[in-house]
């Protein structure tokens, strides 16, 4: 009964989340120690273009040449860009698949914290860490690329209960010189019982009062596939509907390994398999582990969690409160970048930009700003946060997943980076002005960066000169832009873009290649005449020609 929105009231809501991010940025500027954080909206492209800030053809304003540092767990302007993108993936790739005739699964996984546990050897637990030396330096695999110590997730997709077991053979020699040998069969894993083609894994932390940082994931599961080979390089041939008992089973392995494995890690961090407390959301489960099938694209738990509006809604403080919307979970964290926390009791990295900008920026005084710390220890927590994420992928597809759901691209910082640029280089723009470098650093050093969006959103560019003027700068140093010069400079970005993506796909298919002929190499008997070492020639040349294309 409850009535919808007016689209005022949308838009006001976008409005105030869009300076919101603006102001996170700005203090992210001030705060970080990552350099691509320190220059996000700051740094200029191109100093011979300038800085363009235009009127999209929707009614907001759109600023095109400056650095952006693609940093999705860090910068909440970017953040916005990249799980916008993220989110129309995971959407079309869920929604393929159970038209293709699949089924999918929401996992919530979490592990035990309080406020005392060290945030960096929690989510090295949770995700891994990378492996060193003995003098503190990356271990490197033969294509260089680091090699990891598994956390508690890598493990549970390795694991041979789950993923199963090649055949193999064993050989032996006996006391007469002659060779004995034995066949392991194959075995099927629980993978195969219920169809996994490989998750989406969204990560996300929250931070309470109680209870401290809660890193946690939520993943979206593809199962009910008939896979030939492996899910990493094998083919869907085919679909099916999983036994209720298979996917009970499946559940309680999970429940169970996933406790088991965090315990290994770390006693403290291992989370409930079974709870006691009345009418709690688990049903005695355990708060470590939540499953929710969906079978149904009309399932009204899939339509919440692809495109439920996260503004406003509450992040989970606790393990327990992670199991309230369990619909919603993972498309929850891939728009993280718009929650909220549950007022003075809970908030998000992102709110601590906020409570900082508003306690040091704008004067308000910390017992009413939103959030909780004061202005030191949120500065704590933040580099806390800093060094326990960089490096770490946020939203990530198992191998293999995308080309079962027919969907290119991959999970990297360079397409995160695409994504934060593109938005602006594909809207229609009406009218703008293009600022010279000194006249785009006078309006950033005084903050007023918004109000000049506001003066370009309401058409009256020639003003744009006169707020530069009475801000210390130079008029001159604007001038007013049409929509077809607009046009050119986008049409220039948006093929810098694709230019240097394409130059990044090579790169990493190059590399790729060097690793597997690297492996062939080395498994190469020794003494190979000069004719036989003339065919693996021509065989390795024609097989890199052949994945090349």
């Amino acid at each position: 009964g409850a009535s919808r929105p007016s689209e005022k009231t949308r838009a006001d809501k976008a409005a105030s989340a869009a300076v919101r991010r603006y102001q996170g940025r700005k203090v992210l500027n001030r705060l970080s120690k990552i350099d691509a954080c320190k220059g996000c909206g700051v740094r200029i492209l191109d100093p011979e273009t300038g800085v363009i800030v235009a009127r999209s053809s929707r009614g907001y304003a759109v600023t095109i040449g400056l650095v952006r540092c693609g940093r999705i767990w860090f910068c909440p302007e970017c953040s916005a860009s990249i799980r916008r993108g993220r989110s129309e993936e995971l959407k079309t790739g869920a929604l393929r698949w159970m038209a293709q005739g699949g089924i999918l699964a929401v996992v919530v996984l979490t592990a035990r914290h309080n406020r005392t546990t060290e945030l960096a050897r929690l989510t090295s637990a949770l995700w891994g860490e990378p492996m060193l030396d003995a003098s503190g330096e990356p271990v490197r695999d033969r294509s260089g690329k680091p090699r990891r110590v598994p956390g508690a997730y890598q493990r549970m997709l390795t694991d041979h209960a789950f993923y199963g077991r090649p055949e193999s053979t064993s050989w032996w020699q006996r006391k007469d010189g002659s060779f004995g040998h034995s066949v392991r069969p194959a075995q099927k894993g629980i993978r195969h019982h219920i169809g996994y083609a490989g998750m989406v894994r969204a990560s996300e932390i929250t931070r309470s009062q109680e209870n401290g940082n809660h890193p946690h994931m939520n993943c979206l599961v593809f199962l009910g596939g008939t896979v030939e080979g492996t899910p990493a390089k094998g083919t869907v041939t085919g679909y099916f509907n999983p036994t209720d008992e298979h996917l009970e089973a499946w559940e309680e392995w999970l429940r169970n390994f996933w406790a088991a494995a965090l315990k290994k890690m770390d006693p403290t961090f291992e989370p409930t398999t079974e709870c006691f407390e009345r009418d709690c959301k688990c049903q005695g489960k355990g708060h470590g582990v939540m499953v929710k099938i969906v079978r149904s694209a009309d399932d009204a738990a899939l339509i919440d969690y692809l495109t439920k509006v996260q503004d406003g809604k509450p992040p989970a403080d606790s393990v327990a409160a992670d199991l309230d919307a369990a619909s919603g979970a993972a498309m929850e964290t891939v728009r993280a970048d718009s929650k909220t926390g549950r007022g003075r009791k809970s908030m998000t990295p992102f709110q601590m930009l906020y409570r900082l900008w508003a306690i040091e920026v704008q004067g308000t005084d910390p017992d009413v700003a939103e959030g909780f710390g004061r202005t030191g220890q949120l500065r704590a927590w933040w580099a806390e946060y800093e060094e326990a994420f960089a490096g770490r992928r946020a939203i990530e597809w198992t191998r293999g997943l995308r080309g079962h759901v027919q969907l290119d691209g991959d999970d990297s910082e360079e397409r995160d980076l695409e994504f934060a640029y593109e938005g602006a280089a594909r809207e229609p723009l009406t009218g703008g002005v293009v600022l010279t470098g000194d006249a785009y650093g006078t309006v950033e050093r005084t903050d007023a960066e918004k109000e000049m969006e506001d003066v370009v959103v309401g058409e009256c560019y020639d003003s744009v000169g006169d707020l530069v003027g009475c801000l210390g700068g130079r008029a001159d140093h604007v001038r007013v832009a049409t929509a077809e010069e607009l046009a050119d400079v986008q049409a220039a970005m948006l093929d810098r873009l694709q230019t240097k993506a394409a130059k990044r796909r090579a790169e990493a298919l190059l590399l790729r290649l060097r690793g597997e002929l690297a492996d062939d190499l080395a498994a190469l008997p020794e003494g190979l005449s000069p004719a036989e070492l003339k065919d693996v020639h021509k065989y390795l040349h024609a097989n890199l020609l052949r994945q090349l294309g």
